[in-house]
């Protein structure tokens, strides 16, 4: 019983870096203020019709709908919290704030026509994310907090029961969908497919009177009644066996992809498209995320390092190409727009170079390469980190470091590959005026 109860302390209590809830804080408020922007003024012409009115849930007590100017107001409110939920400013009120908002601007969205229960899942991811510590990282709290010296763990189980709230969440929603469907009146016929195959036809029909077109496979599927069998039993078996992807991670990824992989057929065999879900938004917390995002970095060798910054003193070091035109080009523009005089540098063809990081110098001398507090970064995430010092607007440049790094860094790659034929090549290093050459450790 111990051993059991540990079992489960360990993966609830789970120790996980800052950046994984701080990811899934930046998802669930761009998608919540791509909906707030994209269906900003059909929201306004829907509440105008006072007579469809039928509150629900934590807005039940109402009698009568707010005007609709107020509610452009509060619609106004409600997408400044998102930007500041999403940015982490002051996230221990903008977080609670939003949250609460967002819960009871779409319960207010949802008691006109019809309810949309496909958006109550990012409603309570937005509900755990906005009460915890998910701005630890990548926050401008936590920006703040670098710049006075203030450093939150690598790694906390602080930042791990929340994830597995959110997984549980998810997990029960489904879970309660297939419950759903057993309980309804078509109950097993669900799993042998009828239902869903009646469902289908009604659907396509639907639409083919009302002049759209039936989902792309509709036609080609409808005549096979053993598919849908086979889809029955594979959507009751993702619904009812839900929580066993709460027992092991592994587990959880395979599920979050097959569910991931059935919205997607539901909407090519229908229609019918759930965005959190098909964006794989809603899964996100099944993953380790964050490791998309986070620098490419490694440790070096503590003793090179140590000895080099105690003869140089630098803040931090940009190695870069020296016969690049391009490279001496990004160095001039570093040292012309840096907010104060952090960076020194040194070419990568350099001996300083080969002391400070030695084997870990790309044999082709592609990428820019940046040592700050004694890790390496490379390639895109150099570039980013460097721009973070740079004056406004260019250290706004650094909020792209939230693309996958496999994306910036294929980009990079691009340019780089073609670098010399595009901008050119010196035969040696550009030759620096006075002051600008103190800078340099070694050209």
């Amino acid at each position: 019983m111990k051993n059991y109860l540990e079992k489960i302390r360990s993966n609830w209590f789970m120790q996980v870096p800052p950046q994984r809830l701080a990811v899934l804080r930046i998802a669930t408020g761009l998608f919540s203020l791509w909906y707030l922007l994209s269906r900003f003024d059909m929201l306004q012409k829907i509440v105008n019709n006072k007579d469809a009115f039928e509150p629900i849930g934590v807005l039940s007590w109402m009698n009568y709908p707010i005007s609709p100017e107020i509610f452009w107001w509060i619609t106004i409110g409600v997408i400044v919290l998102n930007v500041l939920y999403i940015i982490g400013w002051k996230f221990k009120f903008t977080g609670p704030a939003f949250a609460i908002a967002a819960l009871v601007f779409f319960t207010y969205r949802n008691s006109w026509s019809m309810i949309y229960h496909n958006r109550n899942a990012l409603i309570l991811h937005v509900l755990i994310i906005g009460f915890v510590a998910s701005a630890d990282a990548w926050s401008w709290d936590a920006w703040r907090k670098s710049k006075k010296g203030i450093s939150n763990p690598k790694t906390h189980w602080q930042y791990g029961w929340p994830i597995q709230l959110i997984c549980a969440a998810t997990v029960g929603a489904y879970f309660l969908s297939g419950v759903a469907k057993l309980a309804g009146e078509l109950a097993w016929e669900w799993v042998t497919g009828t239902a869903m195959r009646s469902q289908v036809a009604v659907d396509a029909i639907r639409k083919e009177m009302l002049g759209s077109e039936a989902a792309p496979l509709f036609e080609i599927l409808f005549e096979h009644t053993w598919l849908f069998l086979g889809m029955g039993i594979l959507t009751f078996v993702l619904e009812l066996g839900a929580p066993i992807a709460l027992f092991k991670r592994k587990w959880g990824m395979i599920w979050a992809v097959l569910t991931w992989m059935m919205h997607w057929g539901i909407f090519f065999i229908m229609g019918i498209s759930f965005r959190y879900q098909m964006t794989g938004l809603i899964f996100l917390a099944f993953f380790d995320v964050e490791k998309l995002w986070m620098s490419s970095k490694e440790v070096i060798s503590n003793k090179s390092i140590d000895t080099q910054i105690q003869k140089t003193s630098p803040n931090s070091i940009v190695l870069f190409d020296g016969v690049c035109n391009l490279c001496n080009s990004w160095v001039k523009f570093i040292i012309k727009r840096e907010k104060n005089e952090l960076f020194q540098f040194a070419s990568l063809q350099s001996k300083t170079a080969q002391e400070l990081i030695g084997d870990t110098i790309p044999q082709n001398l592609s990428s820019i390469i940046l040592i700050e507090d004694n890790i390496v970064y490379q390639k895109s995430d150099a570039v980013l980190r460097i721009c973070r010092n740079l004056r406004t607007p260019w250290n706004w440049a650094s909020i792209l470091i939230t693309i996958p790094r496999i994306i910036r860094n294929s980009i990079y790659d691009f340019v780089a590959k073609h670098r010399y034929r595009w901008f050119g090549k010196q035969q040696q290093c550009e030759l620096m005026l006075p002051e600008q050459r103190i800078r340099f450790l070694e050209l």
